[in-house]
């Protein structure tokens, strides 16, 4: 390779990599915008009393352990009474 390709080719890699740079830059720019304009809605949102804001906690904790309890139950049946009923049946 001849000293004047491999100039062209370090400049084309230098422009090239900032044409790259400013792509990255734009996109990422754009995922981290709120696009929904949830920041927005959450900024005009009333403030809850304290008492409220521990009751909507609690809530969501009960809600939590009640799913976590119903998915222990969906897993037991399906260990206890689906698959042994489905290798009788297969087999």
């Amino acid at each position: 390779m001849s000293r004047r390709q491999g100039i062209r080719v370090s400049r084309t890699v230098g422009k090239s990599s900032g044409v790259v740079e400013t792509i990255a830059v734009g996109l990422f720019r754009w995922l981290a915008t709120d696009h929904t304009g949830m920041g927005n809605a959450l900024e005009h949102i009333p403030s809850m009393g304290f008492l409220h804001e521990l009751r909507t906690i609690f809530m969501q904790f009960l809600i939590s352990v009640a799913g976590a309890v119903l998915m222990g139950g969906w897993i037991f049946a399906l260990f206890a009474y689906v698959i042994p009923n489905l290798i009788v049946w297969l087999l």
